[in-house]
């Protein structure tokens, strides 16, 4: 690992920060479960925290309870532990509300802050005198007003040229129940406020953060350089910025998210169809492939743009060697052999390990059979020979049978080999002795033209059959490929889930 933000850190060393003071932080707000877009940001943190083996803080930023709440902590937690990460200690923006609070009250002494009293959400009167701004901010803690009744403001239109930060909002009234704090407070400082301040007092020696905060970074330093004694012989944190990782063709946003919840078209964040990470993980994804994807993109200042597709080509790659390949039929039609006898088993090894019984009665998949010879059509039809897969056997029809105008049995007769004859196809099947339904869960990009319509649809539970030999020998939460139809992850009771889409495909 070797990018920028190593070169910034070794030159602060160089430049006498002691290595044993460096500190880093990862700062997620808890309104929202982690996705792959995320795991950039993850990464380079902890892996600075290893790199010069120093420590991390876990801190959530809890500064709006309107979206937050304990089952994000619970989740994210639980990622960051699947991902392989350790963090020294965590934290909570709340646990410093007292502190902010103090601190805030230090820049309207200052003059450096003041309370701004709105109407339909337009400014009427700003207050600079320092003992009514007191008076008024105690009076906002002390739950005197209602909400957007008035904010308290930064004061930086001299000191910053920054239009877009020009007087910043540092703490707004919210009467909402804190998961962490209850009702203790219904005053709430906004990110940019609290975000350099709880890096000062956790001692964070480099806060990353991604490139859409480098307009605050100005903002960042003027409320450190405003609030603390310069004389305090103490190391302030330094904001750097890196590349956001955005996702394409992938459902990332929380507005987005909501949508879906309030249309009742996903229920739970670990939707298959989603990118969270909660979702790759229970589609049976290995945290070491998703770390190494996001190595492999690297570390710049531009924003970083990557198809969902990108992703999952990758990771297809990393299973398409190592995974065991079994037999599966969708619609199974029934195969009986002629010139085999009836109460006779033969076992096959497949696999290397695992035996399965061949009988006179086999069933093969419905689409591997065609009534009307085609040129193009190289399975089982009246007169392709086709060899059955593993099986040291190949079949030829010889005559069908059909029920309610359906073919619902094919004869065959096998053979052990055909001379001068080229076998261009090879089929599953299944033994009617051990022959096991299964459930199988398939989906599909959740939208059916790009960011506009939502397919409903797009989450399918089918039915599938297996060998019951094959099915006793699978591990849990291990990935399986499905000839010619995928690959999927055994989530036990018979049941499989779909692990990529491949192809993103608009109607």
């Amino acid at each position: 690992m070797n990018n920028f933000i190593i070169k910034k850190i070794y030159k602060d060393l160089l430049n006498g920060l002691e290595k044993k003071k460096l500190k880093f932080r990862f700062a997620p707000e808890p309104n929202g479960v982690l996705h792959l877009g995320h795991v950039k940001a993850i990464y380079i943190n902890f892996k600075l925290a290893k790199i010069f083996n120093s420590k991390i803080y876990l801190r959530f930023d809890d500064t709006n309870p309107r979206n937050e709440n304990i089952f994000f902590v619970q989740e994210i937690i639980k990622i960051i532990k699947w991902l392989g990460f350790k963090y020294h200690k965590i934290t909570y923006t709340s646990d410093y509300f007292t502190i902010l609070y103090k601190l805030a009250k230090k820049l309207i002494l200052k003059k450096k802050a003041y309370i701004s009293f709105i109407k339909n959400n337009n400014i009427i009167k700003n207050v600079y005198d320092i003992n009514k701004n007191l008076f008024y901010f105690n009076n906002m803690k002390e739950g005197m007003f209602k909400e957007n009744y008035c904010v308290l403001r930064a004061n930086t239109k001299k000191d910053l040229k920054n239009y877009h930060i020009k007087n910043p909002i540092m703490y707004r009234i919210i009467y909402n129940k804190h998961f962490k704090t209850g009702n203790k407070w219904c005053i709430y400082p906004t990110y940019d406020w609290a975000h350099g301040q709880t890096d000062y007092i956790e001692k964070i020696t480099h806060s990353l953060c991604s490139i859409e905060f480098q307009n605050h970074k100005c903002l960042y330093n003027w409320y450190i350089n405003n609030i603390f004694n310069k004389k305090i012989n103490r190391i302030k944190p330094k904001q750097i910025e890196f590349s956001k990782l955005n996702i394409i063709d992938s459902i990332t946003s929380k507005r987005q998210l909501n949508l879906l919840f309030k249309k009742n078209i996903i229920k739970k964040y670990d939707d298959l169809r989603l990118s969270t990470l909660i979702s790759l993980k229970k589609k049976g994804y290995k945290s070491s492939y998703i770390i190494n994807f996001i190595k492999n993109i690297g570390y710049t200042k531009n924003n970083f743009r990557i198809s969902i597709n990108e992703f999952e080509s990758y990771i297809k790659n990393l299973y398409i060697s190592k995974c065991l390949k079994l037999m599966i039929l969708l619609k199974p039609i029934k195969i009986i052999i002629k010139n085999f006898k009836k109460n006779v088993i033969k076992w096959v090894v497949i696999n290397n390990y695992i035996k399965i019984p061949f009988t006179k009665i086999i069933y093969i998949d419905r689409s591997d059979f065609k009534l009307k010879h085609n040129n193009k059509f190289y399975r089982l039809s009246l007169k392709n020979y086709v060899r059955l897969k593993f099986a040291s056997y190949i079949i030829k029809v010889y005559k069908i049978k059909k029920k309610n105008n359906k073919i619902n049995k094919i004869f065959c007769k096998i053979y052990k080999n055909i001379k001068k004859k080229k076998i261009r196809s090879t089929i599953q099947w299944i033994s009617s002795f051990s022959i096991n339904k299964i459930k199988i869960i398939n989906y599909k990009y959740i939208f059916i033209k790009k960011n506009i319509i939502y397919n409903i649809n797009s989450l399918k539970k089918k039915k599938a059959y297996i060998d019951k030999y094959i099915l006793n020998n699978l591990n849990l939460n291990k990935i399986y490929q499905f000839l010619r139809i995928g690959f999927y992850t055994y989530k036990g009771d018979n049941t499989f889930i779909k692990l990529f889409i491949f192809k993103r495909k608009y109607n």
